[in-house]
């Protein structure tokens, strides 16, 4: 047959469960409370959860679980599921009239997106499912020992994760080579290992309104370019990254005077612009060509080992040029750009991050190697955003930070030993202005990253255990493969 296929709807796949396993739980939220479980019963119909993101999205996190109603951490049947994809998904799961029940996960295409034509094949994103009698705790170490021995690199799993400081919460846009290089100075004494340069490096970006797209050195800033603060860093023992946002264009940059029709929109209707940035056609071969060549060139100049990958907005006007949805297609070249720069520049790590975790997913853990789990650093709130991110990914691709005393999103004060407390038990990490820290407060800080480093290897490779706790309280440990040793936390 010659006529076109009209590819509407594909599950990956759709599955019967057991008549006994009669309760569902999702993972929402939004930004800054990310991965937040909630738990219902079953009902006649369909429970149904749609993304049109463009992105995994803060608020529809591609993960279900469907256990029996007296399921917790250590006891009952559970079954968990996880669309491994970073663009747009539906969930199904549905209750028929006669008892029987069924889920279903996959991509979800926008009409017209997706058209075979003969000799064409569509192949749906990975559905990855494993099942516990055991509870929830074994449900997610099932997922994590997947996650350890199939999407981590070889020198990830043996390379010990270096404790971060990024300059985000602690200059923001206000970028001057001497306060960066006393702030340097400043966390290598705390025993930090990289240190990531955030926004606000590159030419005409002094706010979020200009700039992304260029990814050139802004000289007024950095005269010399980034080599004077690169060598500071490196001789302090530390490496050195760098963010950056390179699916993004602001309208007030060069690229975009240049090339205006090199991004995704609906015409005729107006492009719609979110935080100053419209979104660029990955799908066209030269926004590909030219993304990859300022990258590689950024990287080929300067000892970069890691790149804290953003993407900041949802994508609302996903039409490439001759007019057609590309979502399922911007997902794709979004891979295939990201692993392109990994397979030219092999030492350089790369962190997922989309305003916290807006793109989280096994899809893009395939290329890259740690995942920013929220821009929310209260630690209170990390509590609960933290326990849900575990359900699917181990601690290790956990970014954890320690943020001021003062949270910029929650307007909430806690002590440096909550913050240490929650921080050290993923990737960890420290965001805030140690130049304007306390003693007090920065021999706590030290002490903590000290902590972490002692029991890094420990958290990083062993068995996560969640404790059943009443809604004010939470614990949980890490409990060695061998069963040596183990360390646990508490909260109140």
């Amino acid at each position: 047959n010659d006529v076109p296929l009209q590819v509407n709807w594909c599950d990956a796949p759709t599955l019967q469960l057991p008549h006994h396993v009669n309760q569902l739980t999702s993972f929402e939220g939004r930004w800054s409370n990310e991965f937040q479980r909630h738990s219902l019963a079953l009902f006649l119909g369909s429970f149904v959860r749609e993304n049109r993101k463009g992105k995994t999205s803060h608020d529809t996190f591609p993960g279900l679980l469907l256990h029996t109603a007296d399921a917790n951490e250590q006891f009952g049947e559970c079954y968990g599921f996880h669309l491994g994809w970073s663009g747009n998904h539906k969930m199904q799961a549905e209750l028929l009239a006669d008892g029987r029940r069924y889920l279903q996960m996959g991509e979800l295409l926008l009409p017209g997106e997706l058209t075979l034509d003969k000799g064409q094949s569509y192949q749906s994103p990975s559905l990855y499912a494993s099942f516990s009698a055991t509870g929830f705790t074994h449900l997610s170490a099932n997922f994590h020992h997947f996650v350890r021995a199939n999407l981590l690199s070889d020198a990830q799993r043996q390379k010990p994760r270096p404790v971060h400081y990024n300059t985000w919460e602690g200059i923001y846009f206000d970028h001057n080579v001497a306060t960066l290089q006393q702030l340097a100075d400043k966390v290598a004494t705390l025993g930090v290992e990289r240190f990531v340069l955030d926004d606000g490096w590159f030419k005409g970006r002094r706010g979020d309104h200009a700039g992304l797209g260029d990814w050139t050195v802004d000289a007024t800033v950095y005269p010399d370019g980034l080599a004077p603060l690169i060598e500071h860093v490196n001789k302090l023992g530390m490496e050195f990254g760098i963010w950056l946002e390179p699916e993004m264009v602001n309208p007030d940059s060069d690229l975009y005077r240049q090339h205006p029709d090199w991004v995704l929109n609906t015409q005729p209707a107006p492009l719609i612009s979110a935080r100053n940035q419209l979104v660029l056609d990955l799908t066209r071969v030269e926004v590909q060509n030219y993304l990859f060549k300022r990258l590689d060139a950024l990287l080929s100049e300067y000892p970069i080992r890691y790149l804290k990958w953003d993407m900041n907005r949802a994508i609302h006007q996903p039409g490439d040029q001759n007019g057609r949805a590309v979502g399922h297609q911007q997902t794709r070249s979004l891979y295939k750009l990201l692993a392109r720069i990994r397979s030219a520049n092999s030492e350089v790590e790369i962190e997922s991050c989309s305003s916290g975790g807006g793109r989280a997913d096994f899809g893009i853990l395939e290329f890259t190697d740690r995942i920013w789990t929220s821009d929310s650093n209260d630690a209170l709130d990390r509590v609960g955003i933290q326990k849900g991110f575990s359900m699917f990914f181990p601690a290790e691709v956990m970014g954890a930070h320690v943020g001021p005393d003062v949270c910029h999103i929650t307007g909430r004060a806690l002590s440096m030993e909550s913050r240490v407390g929650v921080a050290m038990f993923g990737h960890m990490g420290i965001e805030a202005n140690l130049l304007e820290m306390d003693q007090p407060e920065t021999q706590v800080l030290k002490a903590g990253v000290a902590l972490h480093k002692k029991y890094r290897s420990l958290i990083h490779s062993g068995n996560l255990v969640r404790l059943d706790t009443h809604c004010e309280e939470s614990a949980f440990g890490v409990i060695a493969q061998d069963g040596s040793e183990a360390l646990f936390s508490y909260i109140q």
